[in-house]
């Protein structure tokens, strides 16, 4: 009954409510420590000189080879794992589906199974996220249902990716743990409204003892045992840890759980405090004296920097930087002299590069030469992206028109199913959404993870193009 009634809760609703006061307070302090690390380590680098640069280009390369790891492991699970689809495994599948929904979720993420782990886990690489599950939960028993629920929470909240930008803040004692742990009570504060209390306390029991181990043990001595061993050490030692204890995990579905003396706990605070303070009075003297000695030749450097990037690692041709920020006539000048296939870093021609322009001065006549030059309309950037597409994804109003008087169809999809509509509301663009229903866009097709335009503006919460796909669709009804 507890659990049907939580379930008519609205998903939104819920969500909101299970986050944490100190996930968000413990966020803004990391990334506030991880803002200020990084101000050091530039005032640190110019004002070593030379073996700065040096210390920087081995953190680098030490980042890069962290990168090369994590890939390998992201290709192993792809390369070796069984995927979870519609077509394998499709009652499996559906359940997941359904579980995505009630968290929010958009689309299912990849799901791999693979025989050598012992329990799910999320790992990503560039903001993609795989859940890699044991061979076991191709039987979705209810306590496995939880721990695949609670790694749904984790990509969810995007706790996998925030704690990785963040790993430079940690330095500050205890505030990374403190952080991690808060986001677990989340994860479970989302979670458990969506199970029984007693499948998520014998899930509790299985991740620290083992299935096999729990078979033989009497919980509930095990579990007194553990009420009278809360010495200072033992919660000085759970306050360094980034998971929560069981007993506090076990508080959270209802068990009732005494809190330690006053004593301890200040005893507790005061030793944090302290340790906390110490660190930062070190670090930020230091760090402020390199700053403010370094502060004048960190703008310049970052000015040549910033200009030799644009220049040489973009790849771009005078013509696509013209066509960006130039004047009308240097891209007069420079379209009959230009090679139309030529492309930039990111496998964008002069043509996409049209679509990225803010200035509307000139443009149909632009666009009228890169034609008549040879561009393509059907050339593909790296991102899979046409020239219309790329128009519509940066709200180019006048463009997008352009392209459609040019034949365009309004109702197109691309190898993920997207329409130009559902990339309309990607790029959040109120203007170019109206234009293309006005056009004859039909906000009920679905993409490949079957969302319409308007699932997608929900899921953005993107209010006023919401109003104007619920509009559209009552007017055609």
């Amino acid at each position: 009954m507890e659990q049907e009634t939580n379930e008519r809760i609205d998903p939104a609703q819920r969500i909101r409510k299970a986050v944490t006061r100190k996930e968000t307070a413990y966020f803004s302090l990391l990334l506030g420590v991880a803002i200020l690390t990084v101000g050091g380590i530039i005032g640190l680098v110019f004002e070593t000189g030379e073996s700065g640069i040096y210390a920087m280009f081995a953190l680098v390369i030490l980042l890069l080879l962290l990168w090369l790891r994590q890939w390998r492991r992201v290709s192993r699970i792809r390369s070796e794992g069984v995927r979870l689809s519609a077509k394998q495994f499709p009652e499996l599948f559906e359940q997941i589906g359904m579980h995505t929904e009630q968290l929010q979720l958009w689309r299912i993420p990849e799901i791999y199974f693979q025989n050598d782990v012992k329990r799910p886990y999320v790992i990503g690489l560039f903001q993609k996220y795989l859940i890699v599950l044991p061979t076991s939960y191709l039987e979705l028993t209810e306590v496995r249902r939880f721990q695949l629920l609670l790694e749904l929470a984790r990509i969810k909240r995007n706790h996998q990716e925030k704690q990785v930008l963040l790993w430079i803040g940690s330095w500050v004692p205890f505030l990374r743990p403190a952080y991690t742990r808060a986001c677990e009570r989340t994860r479970y504060q989302m979670v458990l409204p969506l199970v029984s209390n007693q499948c998520a306390r014998q899930a509790i029991f299985e991740d620290i003892l083992s299935p096999i181990l729990l078979a033989t043990t009497d919980i509930v001595s095990y579990t007194a045992e553990k009420r009278q061993q809360r010495t200072f050490s033992v919660l000085l030692y759970e306050k360094l840890q980034t998971n929560l204890s069981m007993l506090e995990r076990l508080r959270l579905t209802g068990e009732p759980l005494d809190q330690p003396r006053p004593f301890l706990r200040y005893s507790q605070g005061i030793v944090i405090g302290l340790s906390v303070l110490t660190v930062m009075f070190f670090v930020s003297a230091g760090a402020g004296v390199l700053l403010n000695e370094a502060g004048t030749r960190t703008v310049a450097s970052n000015d040549t920097a910033t200009a030799k990037t644009n220049d040489q690692d973009l790849n771009e041709t005078e013509l696509m930087a013209a066509i960006q920020k130039g004047k009308l006539e240097d891209i007069h000048r420079l379209i009959p002299e230009s090679d139309m296939k030529a492309v930039d870093a990111d496998g964008d021609t002069a043509l996409h590069y049209l679509g990225y322009r803010k200035s509307s001065k000139g443009l149909e006549s632009i666009f009228k030469e890169l034609l008549e030059a040879g561009s393509d309309v059907n050339a593909v950037n790296d991102f899979g992206e046409r020239p219309f597409i790329t128009a519509v994804f940066s709200n180019n109003d006048e463009l997008v028109d352009l392209y459609l008087k040019r034949g365009e169809k309004i109702n197109q999809q691309d190898d993920d199913q997207f329409t130009p509509l559902h990339h309309a509301v990607e790029g959040e663009g109120k203007q170019t959404v109206k234009l293309l229903l006005e056009r004859g866009a039909d906000p009920s097709i679905k993409n490949a993870d079957g969302f319409t335009p308007l699932m997608m503006a929900q899921e953005y919460e993107l209010d006023e193009i919401i109003d104007l796909l619920k509009q559209h669709s009552a007017q055609t009804l």
